[in-house]
């Protein structure tokens, strides 16, 4: 009787800990449904089963930690008995595989899925999905995929997805090598691919060039985030820090704006003791396979990420960057804060082209950040056909900032120096000594009343004209970054991110959300990440919160806003 009894009692224990599991099982899928899927994954770990395997991979995939899923994925196919776990399990990784650019073996794979599963739930999606990454290709994922696939209907439907998106001298060389790696062409039916290209002209008709790709529905940018940290008392904590809140806001709305992309932010701290400048990059690339990186803030580390970005060929966009040096090197590096000889190149465009202004005069301090500046407006000038009269580059440091010996020879008064025609001056004046120079300028004018145009860098922003004798005197200078408050957008994100973070944002808090949607808008005109690149170089005219931007063909923002300060009447500027 004990024996029997035993036996009853370990039966219950089993049932009880089966409807346990059941009900774990259950809430955890709750959570997944709910969108909380760290809870999800929690409850999933606590239960030994190919279901709670499903869903962790399922659970790792929304939260775009893709290696972790294709593992529980993996495991999850390999011993799966039900035929709808493990075509469940088989599509998800389809969508992985996806995800980590391994676009050979998500074709693959299912294609698979078509030829073995047709009484599935998933094989209808899973000709979708295949349909959707063969019209998402770009020609140098082709030429992968190409290399990589083992099937031949696959390499036959790539050549044939191309079709309209190559011209008809690529497609040629596609279909002839398609037909070399075929053991026997018989195998497989070419009829249709070979009568598009019967002629030129028939295959413009049938197949209009576009070169558009349109993105596979639950498409995931991968966002790469590398900035430094430093310790709350630190000055500069809030830099980094308001940056990252801007990107943030940027992500969050390109999230609930589309239902069919989302995109994910992968941090990395730039500045940690532990990482070398390229250890950060290669983590960003390996770890979370980032599709573009904002950062980082120091010229010496966006150097060393250069270096890598060329052979990762993953774009680097360093928002506050301006040296003149850094995109010189690598294709793959955007600098949304213009250079110091791109700021000379619009001053001298704006001043001859917009102010008709003929003769000029530059006078800026050698070794300088304004010396790039000069020597571009000089240039920049005289191809557009003004002359420039005096071109003072000097080490104003060595005379203590005592400019008499060239201001001299701008005088209107002095008739043994004179300035004939002269029109307007250059002064680019950058750094610590900024201020003092531009008092000593203003105040060598005022002596010989001379009133000519003054043209500046942004540091004339902070020009005190109060107690200045230069009534008839106008004033330009350049600005990279300038938040119009009060203007009805401004207003809104500062609504909008003092909820969110409770916090008022800092000029990098725009900067932040300003670049960020920037490339998250860029990445939905050509949604292939393949294409970023180039869609950045093309980009003509983005407008933010702190400027516009554009790279017209370059690696550089192009973009200047030049401001005025018209004496006896109301300020202005001028976007170039």
């Amino acid at each position: 009787m004990k024996k029997n009894s035993s036996a009853f009692l370990f039966v219950l224990l089993l049932l009880s800990a089966g409807s346990v599991k059941s009900q774990s099982l259950d809430a955890g899928k709750t959570l997944y449904q709910n969108g909380d899927y760290e809870r999800a994954i929690r409850a999933f770990e606590q239960i030994d089963t190919l279901e709670a395997y499903l869903f962790l991979g399922k659970s790792y995939f929304s939260l775009g930690r893709y290696h972790k899923a294709k593992t529980y994925l993996e495991q999850t196919i390999a011993d799966a008995v039900d035929d709808g776990i493990a075509s469940e399990a088989a599509y998800t990784k389809a969508l992985v595989l996806f995800q980590l650019n391994d676009l050979a073996a998500a074709l693959d794979l299912l294609h698979e899925m078509r030829i073995e599963n047709k009484s599935s739930v998933f094989y209808q999606r899973s000709i979708m999905f295949y349909d959707q990454i063969i019209s998402f290709l770009s020609i140098n994922q082709i030429k992968t995929v190409f290399n990589q696939s083992k099937y031949k209907e696959v390499l036959a439907d790539v050549i044939a997805g191309a079709f309209g998106r190559v011209s008809f001298s690529q497609a040629n060389v596609l279909l002839t090598t398609l037909k070399s790696s075929l053991a026997d062409t018989a195998s497989i039916d070419l009829f249709q691919l070979e009568a598009a290209l019967a002629d030129s002209a028939n295959y413009r008709a049938r197949f209009p060039l576009n070169k558009h790709a349109f993105a596979p529905n639950g498409m995931a940018y991968q966002i790469g985030v590398a900035l430094p940290s430093f310790e709350i008392e630190s000055e500069n904590y809030e830099i980094p820090q308001h940056l990252y809140f801007g990107i943030q806001m940027a992500v969050e709305e390109f999230n609930v704006d589309n239902f069919s992309k989302k995109a994910f932010i992968n941090f990395s701290q730039t500045n940690s003791l532990y990482k070398k400048p390229e250890d950060v990059l290669n983590e960003l690339v390996w770890k979370n396979d980032v599709d573009v990186v904002i950062g980082p803030l120091f010229s010496d580390v966006t150097k060393s990420f250069s270096k890598l970005a060329e052979e990762y060929e993953v774009p680097i966009i360093p928002p506050l960057a301006n040296s003149d040096e850094l995109n010189i090197s690598s294709n793959y590096v955007f600098q949304t804060n213009p250079t110091f000889e791109v700021q000379g190149i619009k001053m001298a465009q704006y001043a001859v082209n917009t102010l008709g202004l003929d003769t000029l005069a530059v006078l800026a301090e050698m070794n300088s950040l304004g010396e790039a500046s000069a020597l571009a407006f000089r240039r920049e000038a005289e191809q557009l056909g003004a002359y420039v009269q005096h071109f003072f580059l000097e080490d104003l440091a060595g005379t203590g900032y005592d400019i008499v010996e060239y201001t001299e020879q701008l005088s209107k008064t002095d008739t043994l120096m004179p300035a004939p025609g002269l029109k307007a001056v250059y002064a680019p004046f950058t750094g610590a000594a900024a201020t003092t120079l531009v008092e000593n300028l203003l105040t060598a004018l005022e002596a010989t009343q001379s009133d000519y145009i003054l043209l500046g860098s942004e540091e004339w922003a902070d020009v005190d004209l109060e107690n200045v004798r230069l009534p008839e005197t106008n004033i330009y200078y350049t600005q990279s970054f300038d938040v119009q408050y009060g203007e009805t957008e401004v207003e809104e994100f500062a609504s909008r991110f003092r909820l969110r973070f409770q916090a008022e944002p800092n000029q990098f808090a725009y900067i932040g959300y300003d670049v960020a949607r920037l490339v998250l808008e860029v990445l939905e005109q050509v949604e292939n990440p393949d294409y970023l690149k180039n869609g950045l170089r093309r980009l003509g005219n983005f407008r933010g919160l702190t400027g516009n931007f554009g790279f017209n063909g370059e690696h550089v923002n192009q973009k200047i806003r030049i401001k005025s300060i018209i004496r006896e009447r109301a300020d202005g500027d001028s976007e170039e």
